[in-house]
């Protein structure tokens, strides 16, 4: 920045030096370029947090797996958690996946496991699935909702089964045994090995529970 001096149209004009040494306009560039990006970072940032805040559900605390889940809200999952498979024992795992309608991510999720059901993945012999939604306005059936796994919808209108796992973020999938026993809980979307991996220990700590070798 540069001053004046208001001079007299008899006198020779004076040069005032500046105050201050002046600044180039390529600086001024610069420094408004970094600006943007710090800004631009900052919305970016807040953009992250505002969406992980939309689709986190509240609930209170739990210890960490294993827990068992409360009855209520496990006698709801089983209404629709169920597997064709004749030869099946009457009680088997379950896995609870929940979600929320609006999030891209559960959307992606549900896909993956859809793809499971579909192609009669053995991982999931005698395993139940059961899609627990956080309430909202949708639609029955939901168009997010794959179509291999609609039947095991579940509005958790009251927030029943949100309390029993604990659930602050979506989405979130619990692996529990046949005994109602939660022995994993896993939050976000899940490689196929993982989810491999924790069908795996799920089977095999559930047919313990029922002293199957």
């Amino acid at each position: 920045m540069t001053t004046t001096t208001i001079i007299d149209d008899s006198d020779s004009p004076i040069a005032a030096p500046p105050t201050s040494p002046a600044r180039s306009a390529i600086g001024v560039r610069s420094r408004a370029r970094a600006a943007v990006v710090v800004l631009a970072s900052c919305a970016s940032l807040g953009s992250l947090a505002s969406y992980a805040w939309r689709h986190r559900v509240e609930a209170s605390g739990l210890d960490a797996p294993p827990f068992s889940i409360e009855n209520a809200a496990w006698r709801s999952v089983l209404t629709v958690a169920a597997t064709r498979e004749p030869s099946c024992p009457p009680s088997i795992p379950v896995v609870i996946l929940y979600v929320s309608g609006s999030c891209v991510h559960c959307q992606a999720e549900l896909r993956r496991w859809s793809n499971l059901v579909r192609s009669g993945a053995p991982q999931l012999s005698c395993i139940g699935l059961a899609v627990v939604a956080a309430p909202s306005k949708a639609t029955s059936p939901p168009r997010w909702l794959p179509a291999e796994i609609a039947s095991t919808l579940l509005w958790d209108h009251d927030g029943t089964v949100a309390r029993a796992l604990n659930v602050r973020l979506v989405p979130l999938a619990a692996y529990v045994t046949s005994k109602g026993v939660v022995i994993a809980r896993v939050v976000g979307e899940t490689s196929e090995v993982l989810t491999s991996r924790h069908l795996a220990d799920l089977r095999r700590t559930s047919d313990a529970s029922r002293g199957v070798h």
